[in-house]
This record gives structure tokens, sequence and C-alpha cells, in this order.
């Protein structure tokens, strides 16, 4: 009996058992395309509208030069609702965030078209006071950066700069209320004229919460938040996402799939600049619409 080799036949062939259709490779891993939505047909799987959003993302494409990074992405975002954006490196989840409180209007060469509405409001119209609107969405990026002043005048930069308070009563009572809401306040209160770098990792991407909450935001957007922290002071950081979801929406950019899974109430799956799928977190990670999804969250690549 002839024996069915199980490997790779010879040069420029696939093996027998596995049909080129399906784009596996010999290792059970999958082929991703090399273009731009290569893969993604039909448009967004899912469900990308929902009920009196936040935010409303309609055909949003973004290009650094000639180079195209975001490709007609719409999706909308619900309030008190933890949106999770997904995928592998480069596939445009960063690029999405920035999106939302127009830093990419920061970056040479880079163009945003598509229509993006906050509360009803068309964020790139020219009345758009840009100041105020980055005071609307508060940012928490990779990796943690208190400024080099105190505990205190890290919390109370944003507050003084926005004429957020009327004295410095106001003003202390903000600064506590930021702090106690970012789980810092217990561990720091004895300590607020001391450096915001001295802290530790995880006390510092806290503290860079807290400086968020101070401009008392509508949205928070979170790029990759615990990446550069240890697993202790992630559980804590995603503790607090839980309770501040119940007052904000939150957009968080993650590579860990359990992560996710965990914190968000909703899930997007990015794919090489599209936005393959987005729905209800357990559906999404249960019964993906999309074979892209389903292999990326199986393991078959990223």
């Amino acid at each position: 009996m002839e024996e069915v080799s199980r490997g790779e036949g010879p040069a420029g062939t696939r093996p027998r058992d596995l049909p080129a259709e399906l784009g596996i490779k010999p290792s059970g891993r999958v082929h991703i395309p090399d273009s731009l939505g290569e893969g993604l047909t039909g448009g967004t799987a899912g469900e990308a509208t929902v009920e009196d959003p936040v935010f409303s993302c309609k055909d949003v494409n973004v290009f650094y030069g000639a180079k195209q990074a975001l490709n007609g992405v719409t999706v909308d975002i619900a309030r008190r609702q933890v949106l999770a954006c997904i995928g592998p490196s480069g596939c445009g989840k960063s690029t999405f965030l920035r999106c939302l409180n127009r830093m990419n209007d920061t970056i040479p060469g880079a163009r945003v078209t598509g229509t993006i509405t906050l509360d009803g409001q068309d964020i790139h119209d020219k009345q758009m006071d840009v100041a105020r609107l980055r005071a609307r969405i508060g940012m928490v990026f990779q990796r943690p950066n208190p400024f080099p002043k105190s505990i205190y005048d890290n919390v109370a930069y944003g507050p003084r700069i926005h004429k957020l308070t009327r004295s410095r009563a106001d003003l202390d009572e903000l600064v506590f209320t930021s702090l106690q809401r970012a789980g810092l306040w217990g561990e720091v209160k004895d300590r607020l004229g001391t450096l915001g770098t001295g802290l530790s990792g995880g006390q510092q991407q806290r503290l860079c919460i807290a400086r968020a909450l101070a401009v008392q935001p509508e949205v928070i957007l979170m790029d990759e938040p615990c990446s550069a922290l240890d697993p202790i002071a992630t559980a804590r950081i995603e503790d607090l996402i839980e309770e501040l979801r119940e007052s904000y929406a939150i957009v968080i950019v993650t590579h860990s799939m359990q992560q996710a899974a965990r914190v968000s109430q909703r899930t997007a799956y990015f794919h090489l600049g599209s936005l393959a799928e987005v729905g209800p977190t357990d559906r999404v990670f249960t019964n993906p619409k999309h074979r892209l999804t389903e292999d990326y969250i199986t393991g078959r690549f990223g």
C-alpha cells in the first residue's frame, strides 16, 4: 500500500491533504494576505451599529502619504461599555484609536477621510476646538508617561490649563476624586508632593489614568495600557477598567485576547487595515462570523 505523505511535496507543491483554497500552511497556520483588505469580502461581519452611540464612525480611511493604513472602517462606540480592538501587529488598531481624538493630525503627511461624530458632532468640523475635543477624550498610552512633576501636579495639570476649577479647594477636591477613582489615593495620599516618576510602573499607569479622569472626559482611550506591567499590576488596571466603564465609554487596544475577553462588552477584530468583524465579545469569541476572526482567535495566525 502506498504511504500518503503529510509533509511538503516537491518544490512548489502543497501537501496532498491540505487543499490550496484553505490557505493553510503545512504547520496548520494560515497564510496572511499581503494586500490591504485581501480576504475581506462583503464588508464588516457582525453588528457595527448600536443605539445612541457616543462615537459613530462611517467609512473612515487613513493615509500616511501614499500608504493607506485604515480602509473604510464603519463602527459605533457605545456609552458605558468597553470596546476592545484586537488583531495582528500593524492591522490598524492604534491608527483607529488615534482617529478618535485627532492625534493623527500631529503626524506629517497623515490624511483622514470619512465621518467621525462625537455625540452627533463631526470632530473634523471647522468649528471644532481640537484642544477641547481632546479634553473630552482621555488617553492612556502603552507605557506610563507621568510628567516630571509631583503626583498632585500631574493630576492638576489638565484642570489648570482648561480652567475647570475656580479655587484651590475645588482643585484639591478634583485631584482627590481622580486619584480615588483611579484606585491610587490610598497609596499616595501622604506623598502628593513627591515626583510621579518615582512610583512603580503600575502606580504610574494609574496616575496617568487619574490624570485623564481629571479633565472629566466622556470617553477614555487606552492603547495597550498593560503591555509594560506585571500580572498583579495588570489585574488592578483591569479591575479599574470594569469600574470606570459604569461612567465612561472606553476603547482599548490590546494584543491579549484573554484581556479583551475579560474587560470588554464588544470586540472589534482588525485585519490589514480593515475592520473584519465587530460584535458582542461573547459572540465574537465563541461564534465568530468571519473566517479571519476565527483563524486569529484560534491561533492560526497573529
